[in-house]
């Protein structure tokens, strides 16, 4: 039977009275620890759930520690986080809301499974309360039924790894793949003891599971899941220059792919670690030229990660801050859906041969200053974003757009200045088609600065061009898309 309690939280040593309310079998030291030095001072009460039952808990209980010598309990513990707007009614078992909708004033849950060590089970967190988050972050949205309410959260799944029936690697694999299982309704749930299954050819048992998995094992679990993974690794070469140029290769292909949405399996081969890319921030220091590379990835001022030794959303950049770096990160796996058959790459030379052409007919920035950035988007949300902006892009532009006949999946290709990059705005913008072969001479939708769009008739073998004066609001300047990941807005 489930039993709540509540924690008020005035100051983060109030964390450490988990440690009287909490059985040792699930860590509450170590458990009160990590949250006074994670959680923001935005959280004001937690809701303590005992006998919780957890999914993912239950799938490795019957399969591994049902089994063991020890006896493990099967119940788990629900921590649930709310601001200073909530307080709970324990004669009622309700939630005690000043506006009634408890629902605004939720950050999610940490379950604690009763493993004696590596306690922090399935969890969904917002961003918004983790100390240190910024940027923009991929989330979605996961519904909690709680004491008869219907509760809601953005944030991305995490746990700890188990250490003895699942480790770095599946941790990554099931959190990349429960997100996509709530986004997606194509996509099923897979348990945490489904993913040990998936990475072998057998059922592996005994302590195999513990002894890890490979690029190659993670790929696997992917591709059994239903996704088209993509492994993309870094070239390493001796000459320095020629590993500058590879480096910037291999970062702007991780940051469009990221940036489309896509959460990303990271290999850190020299450390033994995998985690999760689920965001970035831009370098705070304006973009100046020359710049050093061409791709925005030099404008890249950190990662934010899920990584099973942290609570979400710690944040990675090109010093070891968290024992890691850009530089550390050997390889990533992007699980694509079906019908993106151009790759990440061939956008790079596509987009770089476009500016070329692009210059001729439309006022583009020059070579030493420009800074181009591609990730891939919907046709719906293409549309979406235009109704948003019409009053920016235009009558003739965002109509256009609502007629167009494209495929599901688009690249868009946006080219700014480093001034214009620092005001959060471009010269022009590409639309691509993400079904298009690398080979295919004209994958371009269409293309539009300012002042005229040009349109692509690609369902001929000579794909005729269609200049159309797009009529706009003078001085009204094109704003950079910011489309598939939220902001992270810090709750002190």
């Amino acid at each position: 039977m489930s039993s709540y309690s509540w924690l008020v939280i005035a100051a983060q040593d109030d964390y450490d009275q988990l440690v009287s309310m909490l059985d040792l079998d699930f860590a509450p030291t170590e458990v009160a620890t990590t949250l006074k030095a994670a959680i923001s001072a935005g959280v004001k009460g937690i809701l303590v759930e005992s006998g919780y039952v957890d999914k993912d808990y239950r799938s490795t209980f019957y399969n591994f520690y049902a089994k063991k010598g020890r006896a493990y309990r099967s119940d788990c513990v629900r921590l649930h986080f709310f601001d200073e707007f909530v307080a709970y009614d324990d004669v009622k078992a309700a939630l005690d809301c000043t506006d009634d909708r408890p629902e605004d004033h939720y950050f999610g849950y940490i379950v604690l499974r009763p493993t004696l060590v590596a306690t922090i089970g399935r969890s969904i967190l917002s961003p918004d309360i983790r100390n240190g988050a910024h940027g923009m972050v991929i989330q979605s949205e996961h519904q909690v039924h709680l004491l008869g309410y219907k509760l809601r959260v953005w944030g991305f799944p995490s746990m700890a790894q188990h250490t003895d029936i699942a480790v770095c690697a599946h941790v990554s694999c099931w959190a990349i793949l429960r997100h996509y299982s709530e986004k997606f309704p194509q996509h099923r749930e897979l348990l945490i003891h489904d993913i040990t299954k998936l990475a072998q050819q057998f059922d592996p048992g005994g302590i195999t599971p513990s002894l890890g998995l490979n690029v190659l094992h993670a790929e696997r679990v992917f591709q059994a899941a239903g996704s088209f993974p993509l492994v993309v690794k870094r070239q390493v070469h001796t000459d320095p220059n020629l590993q500058r140029e590879n480096d910037n290769h291999f970062m702007g292909q991780l940051l469009a792919y990221m940036e489309s949405g896509f959460p990303l399996f990271i290999e850190l081969a020299k450390k033994g670690h995998a985690i999760v890319s689920v965001g970035h921030s831009w370098n705070k220091a304006p973009a100046a030229v020359p710049l050093p590379s061409s791709l925005s990835a030099g404008q890249l001022g950190t990662l934010v990660a899920v990584d099973d030794n942290h609570l979400p959303y710690t944040c990675v950049d090109s010093v070891l801050a968290t024992g890691y770096c850009f530089s550390d990160i050997s390889g990533f796996i992007v699980p694509l859906p079906d019908k993106i058959y151009y790759p990440a790459d061939a956008v790079e030379k596509q987009s770089h041969a476009l500016y070329t052409s692009l210059s001729t007919v439309m006022p583009m920035p020059a070579q030493t200053e420009l800074i181009r950035r591609y990730f891939v988007t919907t046709l719906s949300a293409l549309r979406r974003y235009a109704r948003k902006n019409e009053s920016q892009l235009g009558d003739i532009l965002v109509g256009a757009i609502m007629r167009l006949r494209t495929s599901q999946f688009i690249w868009v290709v946006e080219y700014a200045s480093a001034d214009q990059w620092n005001l959060g705005h471009v010269s022009a913008r590409a639309i691509l088609d993400a079904t298009a072969s690398p080979y295919d001479p004209t994958p371009m939708w269409f293309v539009h600065d300012e002042s005229n769009a040009i349109f692509f008739d690609r369902d001929t073998a000579t794909p005729a061009a269609n200049v159309v004066k797009l009529m706009r609001s003078p001085n009204t300047p094109l704003g950079r898309m910011e489309q598939n990941l939220r902001p992270v807005v810090p709750r002190k």
